[in-house]
Order: C-alpha cells, then structure tokens, then sequence
C-alpha cells in the first residue's frame, strides 16, 4: 500500500505580494539574482522583515518552509532596489513622527479638505494599505462632491502612495478579482456612477460588496487542459477607493468612510498638478516599507487588544478598527491622533446614519407613487409590506416606523380600523414629495432614480 507524502504539510502558504505569518512579514520583487538560482538576469524574490531575501525557486521555498499561494504573480511591489538595499544593510529606517508628517503634508499640499481630521484619516488609510492582510476587514473610501471637486486629483494622490496603488476609470469585474487575486492591489476606482444602483451594478457591485472582508472569494469556472470546467476561487480582498458625483447605494455605501469634496477655494492648493512621475513618491514608498517590516508586529498587537471605548456598533466598528488601531500606534509619536480619529469616526458614522434616514424617506416616496392612484385612506401594513419590497434587508422594517416617516412628510390623518391604522394619501401631495426630494420616474412601472448632484440620494437598503 501506497503511503502518502507529508513531507511538505509544514510549509506556510504565503501571497508573493504581500504577506504575515506568525514569525515574519513577506513583500515579493523581481531582482536582479545569482548564478546559482539559474543564472544571471530577474528572479522574483520575497523580501523578509529580518532582511534576508528569498528566491522564489521551489528548493529555496522549501528549505524555508514556505510555498506560494498564487504562483502566476504578474506585479511586482514598487519598492525599489535602492530602498531594498540600504533595508538589507540595515541603515537606520524612518522614525513614526517622520513618515506620518511626510505623507500628511502631500495630501495638504495637493488636496484642499475642509476638516483638518480628514489628512490625518487619509494618511491612516495609505499606511493602512500596507498592512491590510492583518486585519479581518480593511475600510473602503467613498469619495464624493461635484464635477471639479477634487475627487480624480485624491485618488490619483492616493494611487502613488498606498501599496500597489492601481488607478483607474473603468475596470471590469474579471479584471477587478484577477488584479485582486494576484497583486493584493489598492483599487482606486473613479466615475463609478453605476454602483449609485444597485440594480444596474451587476457582478461588479457583487464582487465590491464583499471585498472589504478578508477570507471572501469569488468562484469563476476555468477551462483545464483536458478540455474540462472547473471551479476557481479568487481572493477579492482588498484596500478600495471609490469615486463618484452620485452617492453609492445604501449597501455598498454601508462599506465605506465617506468623504465628500468641495470644490477649492486656495489656488495654490487647487492648481497644483500632481506629476506621477515625481521621485517624491518612489521616496515616500521607500519609507513606508521598512516601517512595515519593523513595525508590523506592534500593530498587529494593537488590533489583536483594541478595545471599543467609542459609540461605533457592529459594521461601523469593524471599519474603523483598522485605523483607530493605526492612530493608537501612531499616537505616542503624534499627540492625539487616536482622540481625533476616535472623533471623526462618531462624526461620519452619524453622518452616514442622517443620510439613511433621508434615503428611507426617498424609498417611501417611490412606493407610495406605485401605490397612490387616487385620494383615499390606504392601509399602513399595505405600505409597509411595499416599502419593505423596495429595500434589500428590510426585514426589520415595522409599521411603527412607516408611519413616523409618513407623519414627517406630513401625512398625518389616520384613522384606526379593526386591522391596524390607515393613512390618508392625496395623489397630488406625493407628486409634490417627488419633486423636493427630487426624485424622477424614468419610466412607468420602472425603478425610479434620483437626479440630485448635491446631496447623491439614491434607491437604498437598511
């Protein structure tokens, strides 16, 4: 009888990218490599936090325990060779203070914001990218405002700093895991005016809607080379920024830390054109790789004993966990910071929790436009059981709440019957609702869709 092999059941499966173990943090680069691993030219290596640099060569991986979870690694991480060499002869890295100071002053120099809080978030955030993989869940970015605003120039910023930034205005869902999957990329994705429906987002809100949480997957059949279908995972956790002039919907937005721009007042700031090809950033990336490879244990340790001391509940709490776990380390260094970022997390979470309740107001409105076609008494369970309809996870949605919201639009004669309550409606007082909200019908007996630019309402879930 035949008896299997364990012999390679002890080796850690690691990202090429970017990746933690137990022991050690591992980032993957082609670099110039010996004769000995197959001659002279590229090798794609993986830098350790100790220094030492690893050939991907499967004897090499062995004798270090180590295997590679996504062997057709097509990316490279944009750490250079100059920085990789002063990090392996163990120059001085920089301190705390310094890096956190030089990445805010990029974003005050090019980005005109108009809390001062919000540098200091986007700082958190960029770092953040770089140390992702160990946190169970990794906060998207919703950066919103009107035509000018900023939004491209931010993301743009953003894309030449945080880890394996890749910018784009239009990407395909397959193009979004496989990138995903293969680079742990942070996605700037710009003009993403589809994903303001959730109806019309398709596979790419689908893929969105569960990438911010690590261990998530999405499945895709891949032809073998026998001619066969098989199942395919890929990884689509990531870092993810998302630009637009219209709000996301509710359950996309429910995902991320809104940031709303304006359009700029100080010249100096708003003419300022970012060159993507300025050494300054190849120099700030060269920083924040080695402060990760010597600070990742530390922030490892803070996230693994955070506890939450804030009003932040649930999903909200898990978002902000990453960067109050950041602002906590930060804070010996920036006297603070974690008061200010624990602050700024209240303020958006309310933020968010005020635009909801506007959003319920909007799905009402709509589901009373289906329903109201004459002036009458209608039942409250009717119009709850057709609201419930129009939200995603609406489960929770009572007769209690519908008639709060109908009393503060203003519909306030009922009457009680043997069954419940019944509202008065007037066709002509919903229409009127219609045009403050500023909701218009596209077609009849189609979703209806918000035209606001300023305040971005749009069809949502609870």
């Amino acid at each position: 009888m035949t008896e299997p092999n364990l012999d390679g059941a002890s080796t850690q499966r690691i990202h090429p990218a970017l990746d933690f173990t137990s022991d050690n943090a591992y980032v993957g680069k082609l670099l110039p490599c010996k004769e000995e691993y197959g001659g002279w030219g590229k090798q794609f290596c993986l830098i350790r936090d100790d220094g030492e640099i690893i050939p991907c060569i499967e004897k090499v991986l062995e004798k270090n325990g180590l295997s590679l979870s996504s062997p057709n690694f097509a990316f490279e991480s944009e750490w250079s060779i100059n920085g990789i060499k002063k990090f392996t002869k163990k120059q001085k890295a920089v301190d705390s203070a310094q890096l956190f100071n030089k990445m805010k002053k990029l974003f005050k120099t090019y980005i005109e914001l108009e809390d001062e809080k919000l540098y200091d978030f986007l700082t958190l955030w960029n770092i953040g990218t770089y140390f992702f993989p160990l946190f169970n869940s990794y906060p998207y970015v919703y950066v919103g405002g009107i035509k000018d605003s900023g939004k491209t120039k931010l993301l743009t910023l953003c894309s030449r700093i945080a880890f394996n930034g890749i910018s784009s205005g239009s990407i395909s869902s397959a193009v979004l895991y496989r990138f995903v999957q293969g680079t742990r990329c942070s996605l700037l994705l710009d003009e993403t005016e589809q994903l303001s429906n959730r109806y019309g987002a398709g596979i790419f809100r689908n893929v969105l809607l569960n990438g911010y949480k690590k261990g998530q997957k999405v499945y895709r059949n891949r032809k073998t080379v026998e001619g066969d279908w098989e199942p395919k995972p890929f990884e689509i956790y990531s870092p993810k920024m998302l630009a637009s002039i219209e709000r996301l919907e509710d359950v996309l937005g429910s995902r991320c830390i809104p940031i709303m721009m304006k359009k700029g007042l100080n010249k100096k700031i708003t003419n300022k054109e970012i060159d993507i090809i300025d050494p300054t950033w190849q120099q700030t990336r060269d920083l924040i790789y080695p402060f990760l490879m010597k600070n990742w244990r530390d922030i490892r340790k803070i996230y693994s004993k955070l506890e939450n001391d804030t009003e932040l509940k649930n999903r909200n709490w898990e978002l902000w966990k990453p960067i109050l776990t950041l602002a906590k380390f930060f804070d010996h260094s920036i006297n603070g910071l974690y008061d200010k970022m624990q602050s700024l997390a209240v303020e958006k979470t309310k933020e968010t929790q005020r635009e909801n309740s506007l959003s319920h107001e909007i799905v009402l409105v709509k589901t009373l436009l289906s329903m109201v076609n004459e002036d009458k008494f209608y039942k409250l369970s009717e119009i709850k059981e057709e609201m419930t309809d129009h939200l995603e996870h609406g489960d929770w949605v009572n007769e209690r709440y519908v008639g709060k919201i109908l009393r503060r639009l203003g519909f306030t004669q009922k009457r009680r019957i043997a069954t419940g309550y019944e509202y008065f409606l007037k066709v002509s007082e919903v229409k009127e609702w219609t045009q403050r909200l500023e909701i218009s019908v596209v077609s009849e007996g189609s979703e209806l869709s918000e035209r606001t630019e300023e305040e971005g309402n749009q069809n949502t879930s609870s």
